[in-house]
């Protein structure tokens, strides 16, 4: 029987990001007959009954339907399963209340829990023995048959465990450089070339270059309405000021601005580098350089602002192209490379790819191992392309005569062609029922992003593909010892809890005011005493011992 709350109409739960095809088709674990790339929804079974295991996942409106998905049937058919969906609300706080209050009124757990999951609440969770300890069944050869063909298999073992040495979770790892390094710029080549400037490579330069774009009217329209440089205070990667701020000291947002100093974990924020950073960019604010609605705008105002005609920003931070409206802006904006501070440094931060800890099974499953067992199922190359790709034949291809009218994503930069083919790419961002959004367990290697080819050749209307481009002008510049992760232990968390939220609440807020100009840079003294107040020495002393424990 279906829960009686259980959602029958459109689905899904989180968006991500463009990946890699992988090489190979075969998979390791198949069951009953099911086809050799495990890519097919109709595969013969055993005359076996199929037993039941009941999947919480998340609503999301571009999986149409979890029950009749493709990527369902080949799930089933494949193992031999009967799959049951336990859908909770799109919005992850929503679904993690709902999911508490199920096990706090002692109601029947689903089998599995299959999004995303902050590492407090796992911690918890494992703690109160909600879900179940997985250690033995990695152990297991013949249970964890394609987590053992992943090359780095102990790094992402390694990375999915808890503080307390265990792993309760199956990973989607699907390493990626785009998406380690998302804190990127993107400069208005149409203006450049109307002005006749050059390329900035430092922050002088950088400066010269907006000034140029707001003081001529580069975008010809008899007003000066141009901005220099603009962002949002929540679209992916808009930050102006961490792209700013890299050309002066290593400053990762997603590791709480804490980087590696002679190998100790160092606040950046509390740096000299750090003031002379928020100097430079006080000093764009008041040229007009620096749009202040970079601070206070969402995406969607930023997207307004700057797609109109002839173009408003010449210099836009965004972790996608996605901002921009080709149809306004004829694909004129092409990525700025990080640019060289007074001290001659650049960053482009990098976050290591990390496994998702998905697929964790509960106390309440009749059958952990078979559990288990469909999880690593999905890791095999084939689940892992249905789950991005789509049908095999149908959204993507590795037929040589249909390869062949494709141009390889690296093969202008590198010379590699492409070896399959993204037929199509539109099925990602829409409303569809091939797969779950990529919301399962799931492997796909870097490498193979090189062979990959998404453009047709002779389409002169695509969006250019940036991934070649940004290996040459980023990548370069990821730190060479980054701090991959923080292991906090719960007992850590608890003695950090009110100190970390408001210290990197302060800090992101004097940032900016000192941007502005809201708050004097002659405050910074007072601003480094005030960190101190709310317990700098134990954010940095715990930020160390879960960095040492998980290095």
């Amino acid at each position: 029987m279906k829960r009686e709350w259980k959602e029958r109409a459109k689905r899904i739960g989180w968006g991500s990001v463009a990946i890699a095809l992988t090489g190979s088709l075969l998979v390791g674990c198949q069951t009953n007959g099911g086809k050799q790339d495990g890519t097919s929804p109709s595969a013969t079974t055993g005359a076996e009954a199929r037993q039941k295991l009941t999947v919480a996942v998340t609503a999301n409106p571009n999986v149409e339907d979890y029950e009749t998905n493709y990527f369902t049937k080949m799930i089933e058919n494949a193992m031999n399963v009967d799959l049951d969906f336990v859908v909770l609300p799109s919005n992850v706080n929503e679904a993690k209340t709902k999911l508490s209050l199920m096990i706090s009124s002692g109601e029947k757990l689903p089998d599995i829990i299959n999004f995303y999951l902050d590492s407090t609440t796992i911690n918890d969770y494992a703690n109160k023995g909600v879900i179940v300890k997985l250690d033995q069944y990695y152990k297991d050869s013949s249970l964890a048959v394609n987590f053992n063909k992943i090359p780095d298999k102990d790094y992402v073992f390694t990375k999915m465990k808890l503080s307390n040495g265990s792993v309760y979770s199956l990973p989607k790892y699907i390493p990626l450089d785009w998406n380690e390094g998302p804190n990127r710029a993107w400069i208005n080549a149409e203006w450049m070339e109307k002005l006749k400037l050059k390329t900035p490579t430092t922050t002088d330069e950088l400066y010269e270059v907006m000034k140029a774009f707001v003081d001529h009217d580069a975008n010809g329209n008899g007003k000066k309405d141009e901005i220099g440089i603009i962002g949002s205070k929540d679209g992916w990667a808009q930050r102006p000021l961490v792209f700013l701020m890299n050309s002066f000291i290593e400053a990762n947002p997603d590791r709480s601005f804490f980087y590696l100093k002679d190998g100790k974990v160092t606040p950046a924020f509390t740096q000299p580098e750090w003031k002379e950073g928020l100097e430079y960019m006080n000093k764009l604010v008041k040229e007009g350089l620096l749009s202040p609605l970079s601070f206070t705008q969402d995406q969607t105002q930023m997207k307004a602002l700057i797609n109109v005609k002839g173009g408003m920003a010449g210099v836009v931070a965004s972790g996608s192209y996605s901002a921009f409206d080709p149809a306004q802006l004829e694909n004129k904006m092409t990525l700025l490379a990080p640019v060289k501070g007074p001290k001659g440094v650049a960053y482009s931060p990098r976050n290591a790819t990390l496994p998702d800890k998905l697929w964790l099974i509960t106390k309440d499953a009749k059958n952990p191992e078979l559990a288990f067992k469909v999880g690593d199922y999905l890791l095999g190359a084939g689940p892992s392309y249905v789950s991005r790709y789509g049908e095999k034949g149908v959204d993507w291809s590795d037929d040589p005569a249909i390869v062949a009218e494709y141009t390889g994503d690296f093969e202008k930069s590198e010379g590699i062609k492409a070896k399959y083919a993204v037929l199509k790419p539109q099925i990602w961002n829409n409303p569809q029922n091939k797969h779950w959004n990529q919301m399962a367990p799931g492997y796909l290697p870097q490498e193979t992003a090189k062979e990959t080819g998404t453009i047709k050749k002779g389409d002169t209307t695509a969006t250019p593909v940036w991934q070649p481009i940004y290996n040459k002008l980023y990548v370069p510049y990821f730190p060479k010892n980054p701090i991959s992760s923080f292991n906090f232990s719960p007992d850590e968390l608890k003695k950090i809890a009110n100190s970390k939220t408001t210290i990197d609440l302060y800090v992101n807020e004097s940032a900016v005011a000192f941007i502005t100009g809201n708050k004097p840079i002659t405050q910074w003294e007072n601003y480094i005493k005030e960190l101190e107040k709310m317990g700098l020495a134990d954010y940095i002393a715990a930020s160390q011992a879960a960095y040492d424990r998980d290095k």
